[in-house]
């Protein structure tokens, strides 16, 4: 991978603070009420990694209801695309989806990531790229060394792109693979690269979303 090519450009990024999407709640006016009604303190605001981190945080130290970091991690993956209020209603509409989802967060606490990867993947609609995104903020919130990484469908075509000739990149069709056995090597992967580079796994992680080398 030619990731040593863009080592000043990554060393740049600041994920936690750069990467934010606003909580619009015009575009939200839909969200389901319960879920909403929790989340009144974050409306009209930019929503950073941060913030989500924290909110993790807040909830492992029993301070906050479970709804708020995964409506937060929601709004922030699907910030103003038109379908994001109906598909996170799909995820929280039945008590049975509120306890995978808390189950996985607890799963995490345990540093159990693959039982809680099975937890979300047991809810219908929830891809990779909403399950990791959930699991990498809530590893995020635990401190763990090796916490998980965002994985996409940008990320995933920018590992390839990196790795391959144009003339064969050009010709695939390029998805993450939803198997957790795929997703542990691949945070694996992002995590060796980064520490042979020195470079921060997040940081490197934004760098092949934003596909801008």
């Amino acid at each position: 991978m030619k990731i040593e090519l863009y080592l000043d450009i990554i060393n740049k990024l600041n994920p936690l603070e750069e990467s934010e999407f606003a909580y619009n709640v015009n575009t939200w006016s839909k969200l389901n009420l319960a879920l909403k009604s929790n989340l009144t303190a974050f409306e009209n605001q930019s929503i950073k990694r941060r913030m989500i981190i924290d909110s993790f945080k807040d909830y492992y130290d029993g301070k906050i209801h479970f709804s708020i970091p995964f409506g937060l991690t929601m709004i922030w993956g699907f910030a103003d695309t038109g379908y994001g209020t109906y598909r996170t209603n799909s995820f929280y509409d039945s008590p049975e989806k509120h306890s995978l989802i808390e189950n996985s967060f607890k799963f995490v606490l345990n540093n159990n990531i693959e039982n809680a990867y099975k937890e979300l993947q047991k809810i219908k609609g929830l891809n990779i790229s909403y399950i990791s995104k959930l699991l990498y903020f809530s590893s995020k919130a635990c401190s763990y060394d090796n916490y998980c990484l965002i994985y996409d469908i940008r990320v995933a075509k920018s590992l390839v792109k990196l790795t391959c000739p144009a003339e064969i990149y050009e010709i695939l069709d390029i998805k993450p693979s939803n198997k957790y056995i795929h997703y542990n090597k691949y945070n694996s992967l992002i995590h060796k690269i980064s520490n042979e580079n020195m470079v921060s796994p997040e940081a490197l992680e934004m760098f092949l979303f934003k596909q801008e080398f």
